[in-house]
Order: C-alpha cells, then sequence, then structure tokens
C-alpha cells in the first residue's frame, strides 16, 4: 500500500492499491436477423486456422459416413451369405432292404433353404412333365398304365414332384426304383438313362436373391425372379391312364 506524504499538519494518508483490469474469456458470438438469434462458431482469429479445423471437421464426418455405408454393405453381404442356397442334381446308387435302388434327385448343397418355384426336367431334349413319362421316355414302360402299375410292378421307391421349399443340406429325390425280379429290364435302362436326365431349374432365397441353373453348373445365373413354367415337373405326368389319369398339359 502507497503512502501520500503530508506536511507538518497533515499526516500521511495511505492510498489503496490500484486493481488490474479484468480479463473475461471471449463470448461465443451471436448474430441476428429475421429467423432469431443464433450462436456463431468460436473463431480462432487467424483465417487460415478457421478454415482448417473446419476442413478438418468435414473430411471427418465424410470418413465416418463411408465407413459407416461399407460396414451396412458388409452386413448385407454376411446376411446374403447365410441364406445362400445351392441346388445340385443328385443321383444315386446303393442297397436298401436287401435290395438295390437307383435314384436321381435335387439336393441343396447352400448355407439357407432354396424355394424352388421352377423345375423343366428334359430326357434327350424332350419335356419330361413326370416319372411316367419318364420312364414310358427312356426305359419301355408300356403307354396306358394303370393305377396298379405304378406301384410294386415297376419297383417305385419314391417319387416327388420337386417344386418348392428345399432345406439347407437337404437331399429330395424325384425317382428311386427298387429292384426286383418283375422290374429288371426296366430298372436297368433307367440306371443306364440318369446321365441323359436335364434341368431347368429357378430358385430363390429366403432374402429374395434368384437364380437360375442347369443343376450341373457352380455358378447359377443370377435373375431377378423365378415364376412357374407351363413345362414344370409335376410328378406324374401325362402318361397315366385308366381309373387314375391326370389331364395333359402342353407344354410350350
Amino acid at each position: 500500500m502507497d503512502e501520500v506524504p503530508g506536511d507538518d499538519a497533515t499526516p500521511a494518508v495511505s492510498r489503496p492499491p490500484i486493481a488490474p483490469p479484468e480479463v473475461h474469456p471471449p463470448h461465443t458470438p451471436l448474430s441476428a436477423d429475421a429467423e432469431g438469434v443464433r450462436l456463431e462458431p468460436r473463431r480462432t482469429g487467424h483465417r487460415l486456422l478457421d478454415f482448417a479445423i473446419a476442413g478438418s471437421a468435414i473430411l471427418i464426418s465424410l470418413i465416418s459416413l463411408g465407413v459407416a455405408v461399407h460396414l451396412g454393405q458388409v452386413q448385407s453381404r454376411l446376411v446374403a451369405a447365410n441364406s445362400w442356397p445351392f441346388l445340385q442334381f443328385a443321383s444315386s446308387y446303393g442297397i436298401e432292404n436287401g435290395a438295390q435302388v437307383v435314384s436321381v434327385g435335387i439336393s441343396n448343397d447352400g448355407a439357407g433353404p432354396a424355394i424352388l418355384k421352377s423345375l423343366v426336367v428334359r430326357y434327350q431334349g424332350k419335356v419330361i412333365r413326370g416319372y411316367v413319362e419318364l420312364l414310358q421316355a427312356c426305359c419301355g414302360l408300356r403307354q396306358g398304365v394303370t393305377k396298379a402299375d405304378v406301384g410294386d410292378n415297376i419297383g417305385l421307391g419314391q417319387e416327388s414332384s420337386l417344386i418348392g421349399v428345399l432345406r439347407a443340406r437337404e437331399k429330395v429325390t424325384m425317382l428311386k426304383l427298387l429292384l426286383s425280379r418283375s422290374n429288371v429290364d426296366l430298372w436297368q435302362r433307367f440306371s443306364a438313362a440318369r446321365g441323359e436326365i436335364t434341368f431347368q431349374a429357378c430358385y430363390c432365397s429366403i432374402v429374395g436373391d434368384c437364380w437360375s441353373s442347369d443343376l450341373q453348373t457352380l455358378d447359377p445365373t443370377p435373375v431377378k425372379s423365378c415364376h412357374r413354367n407351363a413345362s414344370d415337373y409335376l410328378e406324374l405326368g401325362a402318361g397315366l391312364d385308366g381309373d387314375w389319369k391326370l389331364p395333359v398339359v402342353e407344354s410350350h
């Protein structure tokens, strides 16, 4: 504390110290217009530095957006891979209950279920609507077979129309014949004819991806959608006569 000197009659008076001026932090600038008052971003006072900070923020935002889009694409591919079906032609020979059996069918070797919407079967280029027609075309089954013939007389072990849902790792049998004394010639012809049966299938995954395939290729062709075909394999076909007669469906 400073003292102010006095004269002989006036004593010295103490002077209070002078306080330094208060320093306030800079306030966030405000701007006002017809729409109201808004806070403006703080600026350093250096134009180039302000631009560098703003550019860095924009760059970080763009990188974050790119990473999010990439992760979304990866997740979508993972879902598609985990639900990917893959249909293949399957043929087998073996022994069941002491009898020789031969069969043809379709297996789903993919990771997810397959929705088989269309299946055209051909033998030597001819459209086959069912297993009765197939055995008539390839194996000498007589025309005009009756309900009684479609059983033990031809050695029918199993058959299916195939069109529908195939679970992952599931095999569906189109036709299986058991060898017996009554069908030796038919059975041998069918066994030899398996290599001349061709397929044209259209199937989809549960997430809506679809493919067209001959069930032999490892690279099925992606397609937008699948639809029923007038030539689709039905199960019995049009070759059955008698009291279990089915209508003939013309192929196109």
